[in-house]
C-alpha cells in the first residue's frame, strides 16, 4: 500500500463518520476560543480556556505538552491538539466502522422456527 493510499485511508477513518465530525468541531471551536484568548484578551490571573481542549485531545496532548516543556511558547499545546485530535478522531472511526460491521443487516429475513 503506496503511502498516499494509507494516508487517504487514515483520514477517511478520522472524517467520514458523523461521530469524529462532532468531535473534531468540538476541539476545533474549544481550541479556537483558547487561541482567541491567547491572542487577544490579557488578564493578570490564570485562564480555565486552556483545559477543555485539552481535556478532549487527552492522553497524547498531555503527553506531547509535557515532552516539549522547554518551548516557550504555546506551541507545544496547538501542536498537542491537533495531534491528539488527528489521533482521537481515528480511533472514533475505527470504533463507528466496527460497529458497523458487526450490526446485522436488516435486510436478511427473521429465522422461522
Amino acid at each position: 500500500m503506496s503511502y498516499s493510499r494509507r494516508s487517504r485511508a487514515v483520514l477517511a477513518l478520522a472524517t467520514n463518520n458523523w461521530l469524529s465530525r462532532c468531535y473534531l468541531a468540538a476541539v476545533v471551536l474549544t481550541a479556537g476560543s483558547s487561541l482567541y484568548e491567547d491572542i487577544f484578551v490579557s488578564h493578570a490571573d490564570a485562564s480555565m480556556a486552556y483545559v477543555v481542549p485539552m481535556l478532549l485531545t487527552a492522553p497524547l496532548n498531555m503527553l506531547f505538552t509535557v515532552a516539549l516543556n522547554w518551548i516557550p511558547t504555546a506551541a507545544p499545546f496547538y501542536l498537542g491538539v491537533a495531534l491528539g485530535a488527528l489521533v482521537n478522531s481515528v480511533i472514533l472511526g475505527a470504533v463507528v466502522r466496527a460497529v458497523r460491521r458487526r450490526r446485522p443487516s436488516s435486510a436478511r429475513p427473521a429465522p422461522t422456527a
